[in-house]
């Protein structure tokens, strides 16, 4: 009787191990977090970021930086464009301008690009308004502006 019991416990305890890994469903895997089409901002007093996964992405945005700078701050700037799939359509502009509304840069997206860059904020004024002007853009485009 108690090997019966024991027999029918372990069948169970099979059965249940079983079930579990046959019905357990992985998360899909991202390849960078984030979700096609969909900017992620973080627009804090000292730091900008400007991330966006995009796929014939056609929009354009603008946002009013936070930043508090001084003249005896430096701006560092960093932009990757990576995985770009360029067309004769595409026409795609990331703009800063300063609080004065002069333009600080003016970046055609047209190749994959890696730059860092620091600017003294008294050579260009405190940064106020970031622009992302896309038409038919397909890659992906990270901007880091932080003030020191």
């Amino acid at each position: 009787m108690i090997s019966k019991l024991y027999n029918n416990n372990l069948k169970i305890l099979f059965i249940s191990i079983y079930v579990f890994i046959i019905c357990c469903v992985e998360p899909p895997e991202y390849e960078d977090g984030l979700l096609l089409n969909i900017p992620a901002i973080v627009n804090e007093n000292d730091f900008f970021s400007f991330i966006i996964n995009a796929e014939d992405y056609s929009k354009n945005h603008s946002w009013d930086l936070l930043f508090n700078a001084v003249n005896t701050d430096t701006l560092y700037t960093s932009l990757v464009i990576k995985d770009y799939i360029g067309s004769i359509s595409d026409s795609t502009y990331v703009r800063l301008y300063n609080a004065n509304n002069a333009n600080i840069f003016d970046v055609l997206v047209n190749t994959d690009v890696t730059t860092i860059e620091s600017i003294p904020i008294e050579y260009i004024g405190s940064p106020g308004r970031l622009e992302f002007i896309a038409d038919n853009f397909s890659g992906l485009i990270d901007l880091q502006l932080i003030r020191q």
